[in-house]
């Protein structure tokens, strides 16, 4: 099908020189992105609509695949009277979404919402275009330029695939639903509307023959079904999911190893964080077990995408540890989960949080091993970054009152009494001159050098 007048003329209402979102302009701002991601400077400032993006070395690599992909696309999408109409709207979706990847805000809101006004266009004409229709909707909901409008755009998407399915009840208007639930679901977890849509998506392949839903979709809603249901505290019912989810991904990694390990970690991750907060601590350390198993002997082309997970599996895992009295093993995996974040953070900040917590966690087990030591200097490492998070985030002052509270404890074991003082001193002021609740020592406070000041005053 060759675009007509009607469709034809939405793109060149957008695409036209004289338009909003004109081919000149993306290709500008393409240019520039390409010219400033040329520079040698470890850290690159990137200008968007809400002022700048500053990234990495690694960042700018991934990003200049991402202009490579845009420049086709939109040379495709200005001959568009050479195509079908359902191939101009791929390709308008496709290049929206590389724009979010690339955080060209503004141009991809425009190019969303020019697929947005095809894809209606097409339905106008007929109404076998509505399963096409929703699912643009979904795609383009999903990205993050839309997140306002995101929780509406889904529901006109999953209404539209109810619909059709309402009047034909065939397989793939099924599978339709099934894609549009697995995009709503990622973007919308811990929603309530997402627990029934992914009741449905459940009853829906439980419904179909096994052989017509790709075991990728099926791992991916369970996946995200068990981490609604996580979210919610529905922990019993998380597991049975969860269980489901593992099982394809084993499947799925054991053929292709490089594409789906990772994502077997992040399933086994989720089900140990559910027996964790079940209590269920020995079945928890079992699942990390095997999720640091395959964290470990990943492929080396998968290797990148893991090291985060890794990191924060050892962090997790240290936590089931620490509630099984086996604090010497939970501190290896902490130390190690530490060297990692530290390593992270040097080039992707976005790590540099993680980083803070696992210096907490670290050097609170140093602190009950009585390695006093390096648990100082773990919390020194750590209180100026926490410091920084309070001046943004009042409600993490807590965590800073722990850390000057340990801090103070083992400064004062090491015999430095004057900056145990001075750490003890700031710890109750902040915590309103009383004992700390989750001190150690508690309810012994008059054993611990803070709270037994707190007692006396």
């Amino acid at each position: 099908m060759v675009v007509d007048t009607t469709t034809s003329s939405i793109i060149v209402s957008v695409l036209s020189p004289d338009a909003s979102l004109s081919h000149d302009r993306i290709k500008l701002r393409l240019d520039e992105y390409r010219t400033l991601l040329a520079s040698d400077l470890d850290t690159i400032e990137l200008p968007n609509d809400s002022g700048k993006t500053v990234i990495c070395r690694k960042e700018a690599n991934e990003m200049e695949q991402f202009l490579d992909q845009a420049e086709a696309l939109l040379r495709d999408i200005v001959r568009f009277r050479d195509t079908s109409a359902i191939t101009l709207l791929h390709d308008l979706r496709n290049l929206a979404e590389v724009l979010d990847h690339l955080k060209l805000y503004d141009e991809c809101s425009l190019t969303g919402n020019c697929a947005l006004d095809l894809a209606e266009a097409l339905v106008r004409r007929s109404l076998e275009f509505r399963t096409e229709q929703a699912e643009t909707i979904a795609l383009i909901a999903g990205l993050s330029v839309y997140q306002p409008r995101a929780r509406v755009l889904f529901i006109q998407a999953v209404s539209l695939c109810e619909e059709v399915i309402a009047t034909n009840a065939l397989d793939t208007n099924k599978m339709s639903l099934l894609v549009v639930l697995r995009w709503a679901s990622k973007v919308l977890n811990g929603d309530s509307i997402c627990i029934q849509w992914l009741e449905d998506a459940v009853q829906i392949m439980t419904d179909l023959p096994l052989s017509i839903v790709p075991n990728e979709l099926r791992s991916v809603i369970y996946y995200n079904y068990g981490l609604c249901l996580w979210k919610l505290g529905k922990y019993v019912r998380a597991v049975e999911v969860q269980h489901n989810g593992v099982h394809i991904y084993r499947e799925l990694a054991s053929v292709n190893p490089v594409r789906y390990t990772s994502d077997l970690v992040g399933a086994l991750e989720s089900l140990a964080l559910s027996f964790y907060h079940l209590g269920q601590y020995d079945d928890a350390d079992a699942v990390y077990k095997e999720a640091l198993e395959h964290c470990r002997t990943v492929p080396a082309r998968a290797a990148p995408q893991c090291s985060g997970q890794l990191a924060r599996i050892l962090y997790n895992y240290g936590n089931t540890l620490g509630a099984l009295k086996q604090v010497p093993k939970a501190l290896e995996m902490e130390k190690e989960a530490l060297s990692l974040y530290r390593e992270l953070a040097q080039t992707e900040t976005k790590f540099t949080t993680w980083c803070c917590y696992a210096c907490l966690r670290y050097a609170r087990s140093c602190h009950l091993l009585e390695q006093h030591t390096e648990a100082v200097v773990a919390y020194q490492e750590s209180i100026p970054l926490l410091r920084a998070r309070v001046v943004l985030n009042s409600d993490k002052e807590r965590y800073l009152v722990v850390a000057l509270h340990n801090m103070a404890r083992s400064l004062h074991a090491l015999g430095q009494d004057t900056q145990a003082d001075d750490a003890a001193t700031e710890a109750l002021q902040m915590n309103q001159q009383m004992v700390l609740n989750g001190c150690t020592n508690s309810p012994d406070f008059d054993s611990c050098f803070v709270c037994r000041r707190a007692k006396a005053s």
